[in-house]
């Protein structure tokens, strides 16, 4: 399966190209004493799941469309697993393999003279770290240091990196490094002798070696505050977001890529909510409620179809019991007390669980012959974590061991034992259950949250991990929302459906472009034909490029930069797709670019290029245009199981018996609104009903705060801030119909009185907004009961 990129991850990789051009070209770029360039640095920094491997892709393709040599790529991980999954991700048929399509992806033992040599195409490579962190080292059957006379001739693979050859050029050569976390001391040496042209390194959060700080950011430093005191550059410095909040020139600002993690929420790559559950209960019984909670799930799952079986992880001590004492590993298996073992008898004797679908990924010790066959035990790392990835257990029991490979987005339930001591870190596994799987947000609050199961001796150890995992999230500014119970009672959360005697039906909505597909045909019709090698496929040098002869690396290059020759070329069609993509995703699948004049490839900046973004921006205003929200009687929408405190306030004709999370305002428009005598529903962000949007940006959709049924009519209700009423109410308010006949009504309420969209409130009253002849137009009343009565007319 192909893979879209979200518009955020299209921002992040031209960010990190852009910058990569203006450094590039900039005439003040460091150099090594007056010789070769210093190379270009970017980190991006995101949260787990937005997908950093796409963002690096597309980023590379990009930085190729400013070089006039094809690059080589040098993509790293230090895992076999994770360079093998990258490897099957690029390839022909992979779902990241449209990103990197003008690419050759080898794996570094399939390395050869040649296609180094081949200019023609750029290279990406792909190996482990092991492949050159020791130069005594193999990767398989290469020895990248080994000189090779049948293959490689007088000088060793490395050798023939660090010339890269074609013709007397030099190809450019990118360091990828998607685990840059892991960038060692004895890494930063070795890779220095390719001299590349580029590094970029992923992770959250990197704490680099001195010396790559030293020779790599050091000089960017310096390079930075003489090109954003620049006058003719400032401007376009600040552009590209290297300045503080001051508008001063900031190293880190331009050296970072930033992903804003809400970005990623509203792209519906991972979950919304985190949920936790802790008790000083024995095992059995936080096991017993973790189950439980994967029945709910399980039952979610099978209501909507969607075809995919839940999995849990138990975070556990391997040898050590609870006490902290070592495990008897020659004791007979019922009578072992590692927490493993426990927990697997448990989940096999007690709850049924079918033992091929439980995996014990740890170093557990057992004697000669008292291991059961029944157990699936991966106890050698990365030797047999294929085998153990092929296995899609169910249920996986580890230590914090597991791979960084291992990233499964149907995984939804966590349960961390007592044995880990006082210091859980909870937060270290909040990344294992993070994703959001299908990429989708479903209207169940259960389905877009992850669960964990903390099993404590007391209650600040749960507090503590509890302020652990929030101070992580809002150091990258995430909004994910975290709910929590402690040890049951009165105050815990109870799992409610809606009332049996409420009459609430619903219907969901969905974006009908069927008008938009054939303006949007014509549209791509009567785009002109551009032939390869002509004036208007080729692009002017925007940048200028240091020579530098390959028989003598170490000799200064040519400190006039001369001006560069043609850009690399990309297909049309790639160009056109990806500016679609980057304003609207919806918008790409409904146009046909599978016309042959598509294949044609072009430089960047050229007059084909520029062509391919006007049409681009006029089939997403089009779609967005002719495209409608349709109310669709055929397909109900589900209401399903809320988590709710067993103290929140309850109220008499509400679709649920209580509601709780409502703010000052929330809460007096839902007692108003329950004494109007309707049936109504608070509907959560988190897994509620769910309206698309019509308009560029990284969230698809709006949930109303409030659903109200009277009459034949359903009104989604928004209790809104008067200082978020500007143009998202032209965008949210909504009269759907279902063939001809009004369906459902929307409502904005914000408190004071506004005569305009943005306008500033006058304290006093409430303002009601409808949608009138085309145009919101405010109903100001004084009061929240007359606010609720106008939000509920017709009219």
């Amino acid at each position: 399966m192909q893979i879209e990129l979200k518009p955020f991850q299209i921002r992040a990789a031209k960010q990190i190209a852009e910058r990569y051009a203006y450094y590039t070209g900039h005439p003040y770029r460091p150099t090594y004493k007056g010789k070769l360039p210093r190379p270009f640095y970017q980190a991006l920094a995101a949260i787990t799941g937005a997908g950093k491997t796409p963002v690096l892709a597309e980023a590379v393709t990009l930085m190729r469309l400013h070089m006039g040599v094809q690059p080589i790529v040098f993509w790293m991980s230090k895992a076999k697993s994770v360079v093998q999954q990258t490897y099957t991700n690029f390839s022909s048929g992979g779902k990241y393999a449209e990103i990197v399509d003008d690419f050759r992806v080898i794996r570094a033992a399939q390395l050869e003279p040649n296609l180094i040599a081949d200019g023609s195409s750029p290279l990406l490579i792909l190996a482990t770290t092991g492949l050159f962190n020791n130069k005594e080292q193999a990767d398989g059957a290469l020895n990248i240091y080994k000189k090779d006379q049948d293959l490689f001739g007088d000088q060793s693979p490395w050798e023939r990196l660090i010339a890269r050859d074609v013709g007397g050029v030099r190809r450019p050569l990118i360091i990828v490094y998607d685990e840059g976390h892991n960038l060692s001391e004895q890494q930063t040496q070795i890779l220095a002798e390719l001299e590349p042209e580029a590094y970029l390194l992923a992770s959250a959060t990197l704490k680099l070696p001195a010396n790559f700080a030293r020779s790599v950011l050091g000089p960017l430093d310096t390079w930075v505050e003489e090109a954003g005191q620049e006058v003719d550059g400032a401007k376009e410095f600040g552009r590209l977001s290297a300045v503080d909040k001051e508008g001063v020139p900031d190293a880190s600002a331009f050296a970072i890529t930033a992903v804003d993690s809400n970005a990623v929420i509203k792209a519906e790559l991972i979950k919304t909510s985190i949920q936790f559950d802790g008790t000083t209960a024995p095992m059995e019984r936080c096991l017993d409620d973790l189950h439980d909670r994967l029945r709910l799930i399980e039952q979610e799952i099978d209501a909507r179809a969607l075809g995919f079986t839940p999995k849990a992880i138990y975070v556990c001590k391997t040898n050590i019991t609870d006490d902290g004492d070592k495990d008897d590993h020659t004791k007979p298996f019922e009578h072992r007390s590692a927490p493993p073992i426990r927990i697997w008898r448990y989940l096999v004797e007690q709850k049924k669980v079918d033992p091929a679908k439980v995996a014990i990924y740890a170093d557990l010790k057992f004697s000669e012959g008292n291991k059961p066959e029944a157990v699936n035990l991966f106890s050698k790392g990365e030797s047999d974590f294929d085998e153990f990835q092929a296995g899609d257990f169910q249920h996986i029991i580890f230590n914090l061991g597991l791979q960084e490979g291992w990233d499964d987005p149907a995984c939804y339930l966590g349960y961390v034992d007592k044995s880990m001591g006082s210091q859980i870190k909870v937060e270290q596994i909040i990344g294992r259950v993070l994703r959001q799987y299908d990429a989708k947000h479903y209207d169940s609050a259960l389905l877009n949250s992850a669960h964990f199961f903390l099993r404590v001796d007391k209650k600040n150890v749960f507090t503590d991990s509890i302020e652990a995992v929030r101070a992580k999230l809002q150091e990258s500014g995430t909004t994910i929302e975290i709910v929590h119970t402690y040890g049951g009672g009165e105050g815990s959360l109870e799992d409610l459906e809606p009332k049996d005697d409420m009459a609430a039906v619903l219907h969901q909505v969905h974006a009908d472009a069927d008008d938009a597909v054939e303006v949007i045909a014509k549209l791509v019709g009567q785009f002109p034909t551009f032939k390869e090698g002509e004036i208007d496929t080729q692009g002017d040098a925007h940048r200028k490029t240091e020579t530098v002869e390959i028989s003598n690396l170490a000799k200064s290059g040519n400190q006039e930069w001369a001006a560069s020759g043609h850009a690399n070329r990309v297909r049309l069609r790639w160009l056109v797709g990806n500016a679609i993509r980057a304003r609207s995703p919806a918008a790409l699948a409904v146009a046909d670019l599978k016309a042959s004049k598509f294949d044609v490839r072009v430089e960047a900046g050229s007059n084909a290029a520029a062509a391919a973004e006007l049409l681009a921006r006029e089939i997403v205003a089009t779609y967005y245009q002719l495209t409608s929200l349709v109310y669709e009687s055929n397909r109900e929408f589900t209401f399903s199981t809320m988590r709710v405190p067993k103290k929140a306030q309850a109220f008499e004709n509400a679709l649920y018996e209580r509601y709780a999370g409502l703010n000052k305002f929330e809460a007096s428009f839902a007692s108003a609104l329950d004494k109007v005598g309707v049936a109504w529903h608070r509907n959560p962000s988190n897994g509620g009903f769910r309206i698309p949007l019509l308009s560029e940006g990284d969230s698809a959709s709006f949930s109303p705060d409030f659903l109200a049924w009277k009459g034949k009519l359903v009104f989604c209700l928004d209790t809104k801030g008067a200082h978020l009423l500007t143009d998202a109410v032209a965008r949210k308010l909504f009269d759907i119909q279902d063939e001809g006949t009004t369906k459902l009504l929307t409502r904005f309420v914000s408190e004071g009185k506004q005569t305009a969209i943005g306008g500033k409130a006058i304290k006093g009253g409430y303002t009601v907004w409808k949608m009138k002849g085309g145009s919101p137009t405010p109903i100001h009343v004084a009061s929240i009961d007359h606010a609720v009565k106008e939000c509920l007319k017709a009219q």
